[in-house]
């Protein structure tokens, strides 16, 4: 079963009728606009004086019908279109929060970017262009062939016939659009990938000597992305060029049967009318194929992003999160780097975690923190697993500052606060901010009003990292995870990381390459080639274990 939003979900199954609605008007409309046209013509040949004020009106108000009943298809059709990608963009975020940060890791960021602009807007531009569009087209075009038949027989085939082959040829040429969008969507996502990536870094790549290169690189990417874009845009014409060609045909086969067969020109006049109205829905039609191709490969990659498995887990109604310090058990973990992990970590103990660079330490934190799941082997948290917490769970009891914590922009007391549980104080905020170093970055952005730019870039590494360790405090945390806890910060950092794991009574892993923050731990693990070689107290092991990198 798709895992996608389904179209006629409850809340928009009325509107799709509704657009039913406004095909079938647009339809009538038009089957009432080539009989005014006929009686209006028709009175010209009996050179009445008499005005055809029925057919007039009629004619006039048909018009405007028309128009009105598009315009309130296109609000519907976009308002059906924004609501589905809305809720597909909303469960593809969902979704992402639960996959494990190793599988979102190795995804590159433009490409996911793509995910959620370029391919959302590809799936709206079919709900909202393309289905709606559909619906007209097979409305408005038998109906208003079936108005011709009725109105005479010969131009009803007049008309049909050079619309069917006009259909025939959309069937043919439309499918072929599908490799020309798979390759200029496969190319937007490879330049959109090299864009997000150089972009972070463009003045570090010119010290580096590097622009000219890139820049190369950049212009081979988008040349390619241009070729790529101009076959579909020639497929696409080619289709939209379709039903002009049918135009011309319908209007000269209606002359031509109308002249062979003596036929009124009343009658010829009126068809005509219909052909002009019946021409915009089949260019329209044209249009589908091109958004339904689009919306096949985003549909694809929207699936597979779907697919990437979650890491909750399931677990019995019985069993609850700790409401104390936790024990921290690893039992046969291999993961990443890790190989048959066995250790513990007791309740309220603080446990320092060091090792050369690549043994597996962020991968310990990350499996603690329920940021993944191990392959083999299970990571406990008393008697609960990480990843089977639940959100609340997860937020009152974990707190995480590592090289990837986020600072989203917005206010000062929005970074300092997220996942906080509660809603602290201002005065609490402040205390703790001034307890780790922020007060004069507090003077100078505004206070708590005061904005952090995206990604906190108008902070520096250490003012950063700062904010990281407040908001830690702030948690007030059970199990307390801290990846290089004084990493950028200068020599107040190992009071600064002090005052924090003393001050929480949680259970505290954390990793760190300073001797002085070592020596504060109650037990250390020296992990080597992904296994712990050696665990004891600081002074049984500094003696002996070196912490430079």
């Amino acid at each position: 079963m798709s895992a996608l939003p389904r179209i006629m979900s409850e809340d928009r199954k009325r509107s799709i009728y509704l657009l039913v609605a406004f095909a079938l008007g647009q339809a009538g409309a038009t089957g009432l606009a080539a009989f005014a046209t006929r009686d209006i013509f028709a009175a010209f040949r009996d050179g009445s004086t008499a005005l055809p004020i029925v057919a007039l009106v009629t004619l006039a108000v048909t018009g405007g019908a028309i128009g009105v009943l598009r315009f309130c298809e296109r609000l519907t059709a976009e308002r059906v279109g924004q609501h589905f990608a809305a809720a597909l963009r909303m469960r593809l975020f969902k979704h992402m929060a639960r996959v494990s940060a190793r599988d979102l890791a190795a995804r590159r960021n433009g490409a996911l970017a793509l995910r959620f602009v370029g391919d959302l807007t590809a799936v709206r531009a079919w709900v909202s262009l393309g289905l709606a569009r559909l619906i007209s087209a097979l409305i408005v075009l038998p109906v208003a062939t079936g108005v011709l038949f009725y109105m005479n027989i010969d131009i009803g085939i007049a008309v049909a016939v050079p619309m069917v082959l006009g259909l025939l040829c959309l069937a043919v040429l439309g499918p072929r659009l599908g490799p020309a969008h798979r390759r200029l969507r496969s190319r937007r996502a490879r330049l959109a990938a090299d864009m997000s990536e150089r972009i972070p870094h463009a003045p570090e790549l010119r010290l580096l000597g590097r622009i000219q290169i890139e820049t190369r690189r950049l212009q081979t990417r988008t040349d390619k992305l241009v070729d790529a874009a101009l076959a579909r845009a020639r497929g696409a014409a080619l289709l939209r060029a379709v039903p002009d060609v049918v135009s011309g045909l319908a209007a000269a086969s209606v002359f031509g049967v109308s002249l062979t067969r003596g036929l009124p020109a009343a009658e010829a006049a009126g068809a005509l009318a219909a052909v002009g109205l019946m021409i915009q829905p089949m260019r329209e039609l044209a249009g589908v194929w091109d958004r339904h191709r689009a919306w096949q490969n985003a549909r694809e990659k929207c699936l597979n992003l779907l697919t990437v498995p979650k890491l909750e887990i399931a677990r019995s109604d019985d069993l609850t999160a700790p409401k104390a310090a936790p024990s921290v058990v690893f039992s046969d973990v291999s993961s990443g780097t890790l190989r048959d992990l066995n250790v513990t970590a007791l309740p309220g103990q603080k446990i320092g975690i060091v090792g050369a660079n690549g043994a597996g330490k962020s991968t310990l934190l990350s499996l603690a923190a329920g940021l993944e799941h191990p392959p083999a082997g299970q990571v406990m948290l008393g008697e609960i697993s990480p990843t089977a917490l639940t959100t609340r769970e997860r937020r009152e009891m974990i707190a995480l500052v590592g090289s990837r914590s986020p600072i989203l922009k917005g206010s000062m007391r929005r970074a300092l606060t997220m996942g906080v549980p509660g809603r602290p104080a201002d005065a609490e905020i402040l205390r703790e901010a001034e307890v780790f170093g922020l007060g004069k970055v507090l003077d100078l952005l505004g206070g708590l009003d005061g904005t952090v730019a995206e990604g906190g870039r108008n902070l520096s590494a250490g003012e950063l990292r700062r904010v990281l360790l407040t908001r830690a405090s702030l948690s007030k945390p059970r199990l307390l995870l801290l990846d290089e806890p004084d990493d950028a910060l200068d020599q107040e950092g190992p009071d600064l990381v002090r005052r924090l794991i003393c001050g929480a009574s949680a259970t505290t892993l954390l990793i760190t390459h300073n001797m002085q923050i070592a020596r504060m731990m109650d037990v250390l693990w020296v992990i080597e080639d992904g296994r712990i070689a050696e665990a004891g107290t600081p002074d049984d092991l500094l003696v002996d274990v070196s912490l430079a990198d």
